[in-house]
């Protein structure tokens, strides 16, 4: 069998796959189908700076704003995201879901930016998923989750 191997050589971070460049694609409200928020914005409140991300659907037309906190991955909106290990998976949009797919299942990673290890995407995953004893049960996770973007009419 041929090694799956995979070179990191470029800073790759969350922010690549969040909104202006890529939409966050997240339940509706009000019907349940794909939606997708496009935009950050930061409203002060007091002396305090919400991150709040305002949502369109892509099939009854809704538009409502969402807050983008700490939580907003693991237990907001998202939606490609189910539980996997006894965690939650999350899936921003395509790309994300696409570089997910390659890092997790090659089984050498090779880092080739040491100066910025603490500052990757790669170095920020956590341990459950990256660890060789979990990686077939976060592989057919995110296999799942690619069913269900398939499946997904983004119209």
């Amino acid at each position: 069998m041929a090694e799956k191997r995979l070179q990191v050589r470029e800073d790759i971070r969350l922010t690549k796959f969040m909104p202006p460049g890529e939409p966050i694609l997240v339940a509706c409200e009000k019907c349940g189908e794909c939606a997708s928020l496009r935009n950050l914005v930061y409203p002060r409140t007091g002396k305090s700076v919400q991150q709040n991300g305002e949502c369109s659907c892509l099939h009854c037309g809704h538009q409502w704003s969402v807050a983008v906190g700490p939580r907003f991955f693991t237990a907001g909106p998202l939606w490609l995201k189910m539980p996997c290990r006894k965690n939650v998976l999350w899936i921003l949009n395509r790309p994300h879901l696409d570089f997910l797919e390659e890092f997790i299942a090659a089984e050498l990673r090779e880092e080739r930016m040491p100066g910025l290890s603490s500052r990757r995407m790669s170095a920020a995953l956590p341990r459950w998923m990256l660890a060789a004893k979990g990686r077939e049960d976060v592989v057919h996770c995110l296999a799942k989750l690619r069913e269900k973007l398939d499946k997904t009419k983004l119209s």
